[in-house]
């Protein structure tokens, strides 16, 4: 039996913090187990928040420089989870996905900011990153990368569903991984909560008081990119510059369009599902379950709308798997990288094969003071 003690930090689309949490990996005759051992949100100072939501606009002196400082802030961000939770000595490596700021695999270009020799300077612990490079060069589509923990760790699902900033699936058909990005999800469903000052909608409750614009539906559903076959993927890019801007069309009280964004998202999950079904020759018959986490797990209203439009059970694991689940999959593609093998999944991606990503940062064990 081999086990990893491994700090996995993730920050997704949605921007509103770091996920660390701390794990446990246990393999054994080629079967893993894990345990969330400790977890924290790390919300982002508002400074770090406007920083990453501008810097797809800014030029390349601007983006290098934030490489480097956003790797010191997740570095500081370690060392101080490490120093509050007492692990000092007892993580193996640190997995971390960065922020992605573009995402262009058809430009075979793919970025997650957060300098990884930073992270080691901070923190003193070995250090991985950069997960997607490798398959983006190999012609993938880089993301979801989540499929492989999915098949791993929770192989007893034949789906598992993120609702994070975006939402994407995964489905394992007879061991042969699919996943792909479906909508933007919390990404919009936050920003349309912020026009009433509000971080997110609780619940969905608001979106439950609201009345669904069919006109703006319609047009939200039109987006060329969900007529795409999979593998596909998207960015936050797409749905700041692409997405958001139908919504200003319409003159709308906020109620109505986080109904109408609710619906739409569960639209989409629920039209995928049932392309998967058709397209992989799935059976009702059999009784399969999706497992569901991102914080959009939290939202009842978008929960009862996607049981609803997808006509198949939903499973809503413990608190810490909701929240964690990406971090925890950090810290298993960090193993699988430690351990050569393969973590990223061509029939997934679309890539020309399977790879192993992640760039490795070793370190000697001394800690920079960080300066910034």
């Amino acid at each position: 039996m081999k086990t990893y003690h491994v700090l996995g930090m993730m920050s997704g689309s949605s921007m509103d913090g770091v996920d660390v949490a701390y794990c446990r990996l246990e393999e054994k005759d080629g079967k893993w187990s894990y345990e969330i051992e400790k977890a924290e949100c790390i919300p982002y100072p508002p400074k770090w928040r406007l920083r990453l939501q501008s810097l797809v606009l800014q030029n390349a002196v601007t983006y290098l420089k934030t490489d480097a400082f956003y790797g010191h802030y997740l570095g500081e961000v370690a060392r101080k989870f490490i120093q509050e939770n007492m692990l000092d000595g007892k993580i193996d490596f640190i997995a971390s996905h960065g922020q992605t700021v573009f995402h262009q695999p058809e430009n075979q270009m793919t970025s997650q900011i957060g300098d990884g020799g930073a992270i080691v300077a901070e923190t003193g612990c070995n250090v991985i990153c950069n997960f997607r490079t490798v398959d983006v060069a190999m012609g993938g589509q880089g993301t979801p990368i989540a499929p492989m923990g999915d098949r791993t760790l929770f192989g007893d699902f034949k789906f598992c569903l993120n609702i994070g900033g975006i939402a994407n699936i995964s489905c394992n058909i007879d061991n042969r991984m699919i996943g792909f990005d479906i909508c933007g999800a919390n990404m919009v469903l936050n920003a349309l909560a912020s026009e009433i000052d509000l971080e997110y909608d609780k619940d969905g409750s608001i979106a439950r008081s609201g009345n669904v614009n069919h006109d703006l539906l319609n047009e939200l559903n039109a987006q060329w990119y969900y007529e795409k076959p999979y593998p596909k993927s998207i960015g936050g890019g797409w749905v700041t510059k692409i997405f958001m801007p139908v919504f200003k069309k319409y003159r709308m009280q906020v109620e109505d369009k986080l109904r109408t964004a609710t619906e739409h998202i569960a639209l989409q999950i629920g039209k995928d599902i049932k392309n998967i079904y058709a397209t992989e020759f799935l059976t009702k018959d059999e009784s399969h379950s999706i497992l569901v986490s991102g914080g959009g797990a939290f939202n009842k209203f978008l929960l009862e709308r996607i049981n609803y439009n997808s006509s198949v059970p939903l499973v809503v694991p413990d608190p810490a798997t909701i929240k964690f689940k990406e971090a925890l999959l950090m810290c298993l593609m960090g193993a699988l990288r430690m351990r050569n093998e393969v973590n990223v999944l061509a029939s997934v991606t679309g890539a020309s094969a399977d790879s192993v990503g992640g760039e490795v940062y070793f370190s000697t064990g001394v800690k920079h003071e960080s300066v910034l």
